[in-house]
């Protein structure tokens, strides 16, 4: 309980009287790219965060798959996506986008995978073949071209022998799980790298 409570405290106080980020990152630049140095800027500039969502974010801070869960739900993946501009929010953010209920985050998560740190990108992957392996209803027709920037995005990595292995074959699995359900065409699917 005591690592819930200094979680909590942490993020009240990033967020006491400045707001947590609500909007996205700078101008010209993308979320996925890592926090910027002008990042305190947005978040003092931001409107005081919803009280909820405070605590949703401390909790699913301590990385429990329901906790993470819940605060997909709550705040959705473009909120996951906003708040990711905080650094004590990004990996959060990265592991609760594995609960989103569309292919929004898809682009950002393999963004984040090729641009990250090895941590941040390991969660990324993780997240997208999460999203991956959910059965996914038609819920928005708009899905098409966050699936198809999220593939193209996934084999630029794999083909990327400047990333490490772990990276490029966890990429490799994700595309090859978008391609088992249709969502990518196996041709784009690298043959000559596959997880270990």
């Amino acid at each position: 309980m005591r690592p819930r409570l200094v979680a909590l405290a942490l993020l009240a106080a990033a967020a006491c009287g400045k707001g947590a980020t609500t909007a996205g990152p700078p101008a010209g630049r993308d979320a996925a790219s890592g926090p910027a140095n002008d990042a305190s800027a947005s978040v003092m500039d931001a409107a005081p965060e919803d009280p909820r969502a405070v605590e949703l974010w401390a909790r699913a801070s301590e990385g429990d798959d329901d906790d993470l869960a819940r605060l997909a739900g709550y705040v959705g993946s473009d909120g996951l996506i906003e708040g990711s501009v905080v650094p004590l929010r990004r990996l959060v953010a990265l592991r609760a986008l594995a609960f989103s209920e569309d292919f929004t985050p898809l682009p950002f998560l393999a963004r984040a995978a090729s641009s990250g740190s090895d941590d941040e990108a390991l969660a990324a992957l993780d997240a997208a073949a999460r999203l991956a392996a959910e059965p996914r209803r038609a819920v928005d027709p708009e899905d098409a071209p966050e699936i198809r920037e999220g593939t193209v995005a996934l084999v630029v990595l794999t083909r990327d022998v400047t990333k490490p292995a772990v990276r490029r074959a966890r990429a490799v699995s994700v595309l090859r799980m978008l391609a088992s359900r249709g969502w990518a065409p196996a041709s784009e699917v690298p043959t000559d790298l596959d997880a270990r």
